[in-house]
């Protein structure tokens, strides 16, 4: 007689499989409303009648919004996941209407903000449902599919934005965003499983204090190193991308389209880092893969200004960089799920507001450091590596699930 098969390793009911795909559906969705814009700031700008530079602050703004992620982490642990989901996609939809309707750019601001912070309570809370509901041991093939509809978004962000854009307005890229987002709400609202828990309601009344929320995450080091990890490699990462572009530039005298021809390059490498999660990283352990990650990251920081004798070699460096950096993300989140999953949504909000602030600051240091050095991008390359160095060894000595360490 055959073993009964452990429930880990049981295949998914179909019930979990549609609160999948309808969860990854709207998270497309939503990533398509927030990349949209940047490739168009001039063609919105002249809607407006405002420069390039304006609409680049809205989406800096919007960014900015990730902030205050740890201040909304504490709304699923007390409504519940579904609800909350439902809610801020419900909310997107509205504001993206409003979009649709009014052609003044007051409004364009408040919209985009508003579908900024709609993002922030959505991911970590879809996060924390995968966490409630996934096994640990497969958990990072399925956030890993999840995380493909970053890189996909744009795929269809930019020719249908571009289109509408040329073929008529705004108003109709809101129009089309408005329906999708609509569609979002209802597949999230029909298909995704209830996941009220009587047993947890206590705990989560318990944490919808924010502030309290956030005292219990910096009393937990595990969560703690979990952050740093987080904030290290964010800042790093973002130091190096705001201006590789132009070391490209002044290294290769690349123009315009060549620098495109890179970003899809690097779309390219995201959507290889979210396969590599999805493929090896519940086999080889998500704490390893994201160290090995972010090892490999650190070390291209170190190496690729050197690199600026030869153009192939660049962009074979800068595709294993953005390899390396979407696995150390992408196989971090199915690890930090259970770094706290007494308040996954709490945990998984604090990670992403480590990520807002580490694009923030790696912004303004990376234009800083390049601009009070002449250009030195090897400087800015060291820098990198050495956030790089501490976010993997904060990750390998200080985050540990239940009593132990995760390999």
């Amino acid at each position: 007689m055959s073993a009964e098969p452990a429930a880990a390793d049981r295949p998914f009911d179909s019930g979990v499989i549609r609160s999948i795909l309808a969860i990854v559906f709207a998270r497309l969705v939503i990533n398509v409303s927030k990349r949209f814009a940047y490739p168009f700031v001039s063609a919105i700008g002249s809607t407006f009648g405002v420069s390039a530079v304006s609409v680049q602050n809205v989406i800096a703004l919007t960014n900015g919004a990730g902030l205050f992620s740890p201040l909304l982490g504490t709304i699923s642990e007390h409504f519940g996941r579904k609800t909350v989901m439902v809610g801020a996609l419900l909310m997107m939809t509205v504001m993206s209407l409003l979009g649709a309707l009014f052609a003044e750019w007051g409004v364009f601001v408040l919209v985009m903000f508003a579908l900024g912070v709609g993002k922030i309570t959505y991911d970590p809370t879809f996060q924390a449902y995968l966490g409630d509901v996934i096994p640990f041991s497969r958990r990072a093939r399925v956030m890993g599919f999840a995380e493909l509809s970053w890189a996909l978004s744009l795929v269809i962000a930019a020719p249908v934005a571009g289109f509408l854009l040329e073929a008529s307005s705004l108003q109709a890229v809101f129009l089309f965003i408005a329906a999708l987002l609509g569609l979002g709400t209802l597949a999230v609202w029909l298909f995704v499983e209830a996941d009220a828990d009587p047993q947890r309601s206590h705990d989560r009344l318990r944490v919808i204090n924010p502030l309290a929320a956030m005292r219990r995450v910096s009393r937990h080091p595990p969560a703690m190193f979990a952050l740093l990890f987080s904030v290290c490699l964010t800042t790093g990462h973002e130091t190096f991308f705001i201006n590789y572009g132009l070391w490209m530039e002044d290294s290769f005298d690349l123009q315009l389209t060549a620098l495109g021809t890179l970003t899809i390059l690097i779309a390219i490498a995201e959507i290889v880092g979210e396969f590599i999660v999805i493929t090896l990283a519940d086999r080889l352990g998500t704490k390893r893969a994201a160290a090995t990650g972010m090892l490999m990251a650190a070390g291209c920081f170190f190496f690729i200004p050197s690199l600026s004798f030869s153009l192939p070699l660049a962009m074979l460096g800068i595709f294993v960089l953005f390899v390396s950096i979407e696995t150390a993300i992408v196989a971090s989140l199915p690890l930090f799920t259970e770094v706290m999953p007494d308040a996954r949504a709490v945990m998984m909000s604090a990670n992403q507001g480590a990520h807002s602030l580490g694009r923030v600051v790696g912004a303004a240091l990376g234009a800083s450091i390049y601009q009070a050095s002449g250009g030195d991008f090897a400087l800015i390359g060291t820098l990198a590596g050495l956030l790089g160095l501490v976010a993997a060894l904060s990750l390998l000595r200080g985050v540990r699930i239940g009593n132990v360490a995760q390999k």
